[in-house]
C-alpha cells in the first residue's frame, strides 16, 4: 500500500486533484481509499467523494495533526482492514501540518499498518501566491517543506511569466523538491504527479 497526504492551504485544489489522481489509480486497476478532514460539521468533500464510489471515511470538527491525532490513527487502520487498498490518500484540512500527519500514521507503522511509501504531495494556488508568501509566508512555507513533490496548481488561470515566476520563487525557497505546475480541473500535468508518486 503507497499512502499520499495531499497538502495546501484553504481553496488550493487538494480535493480536486485527489479526485483526478484517484480516477487515474482505478484507471490502472488500483483499489483505491480516502481519508478526509473537514473543519466544519458538514463534510461536502466526503459526500462528493462517495458519491464517485470510492471508500472514503469522513473526519469531521477538528484539524487530524492536533485535536484527531487518534482519530487519524484508528481511521488508518480500519480503512486497511475494512477495504485492503493499493492507495490510501488522506486530504487533510487546508490548516493542517501535512508533515505531522505523516509523523502520525509513521507512529503506527509495524504495529497496525504495513505501506511501502508514504509521500506528501504539497499544493500551491497560482492565483493566490502572492497574497499567501506575503501575509502568510511563516505558515505557508512551514505547511510546504517537507513535500515530496511541490504542485504548483490552477496555472491556466495565469500567464505563462507569471507562472514562471511563481515556480522560480519556489525552487528558490524549496531547492530540493520536485516541482510541478498543473491544472488540476483540466487535468493537464496531473499525469506527470501520476508519474512521480
Amino acid at each position: 500500500m503507497n499512502i499520499y497526504v495531499l497538502g495546501g492551504f484553504l481553496g488550493s485544489g487538494k480535493t480536486t486533484l485527489l479526485m483526478k489522481i484517484a480516477s487515474m489509480f482505478s484507471e490502472r486497476g488500483k483499489k483505491v481509499s480516502i481519508i478526509v478532514n473537514e473543519m466544519g460539521t458538514i463534510g461536502v468533500d466526503g459526500t462528493t467523494i462517495k458519491r464517485q464510489g470510492y471508500n472514503a471515511v469522513e473526519l469531521p470538527e477538528g484539524c487530524i495533526c492536533c485535536t484527531l491525532t487518534g482519530t487519524l490513527q484508528k481511521s488508518v487502520i480500519q480503512v486497511v482492514n475494512d477495504y485492503y487498498p493499493d492507495i490510501l490518500i488522506i486530504e487533510p484540512t487546508g490548516l493542517a501540518l501535512p508533515d505531522k500527519v505523516k509523523s502520525i500514521i509513521e507512529a503506527i507503522k509495524g504495529t497496525s499498518v504495513e505501506y511501502d511509501q508514504l509521500k506528501i504531495v504539497g499544493i500551491l494556488d497560482c492565483l493566490r501566491f502572492d497574497i499567501f508568501i506575503t501575509k502568510k509566508k511563516d505558515f505557508y512555507l512551514k505547511q510546504l517543506m517537507h513535500s515530496d513533490v511541490l504542485v504548483v496548481n490552477k496555472k491556466d488561470l495565469v500567464s505563462e511569466k507569471k507562472l514562471q515566476s511563481i515556480v522560480g520563487q519556489v525552487s528558490e525557497m524549496f531547492p530540493n523538491i520536485k516541482i510541478i505546475s498543473m491544472s488540476a480541473t483540466s487535468g493537464d500535468g496531473v499525469l506527470e504527479i501520476l508519474e512521480v508518486l
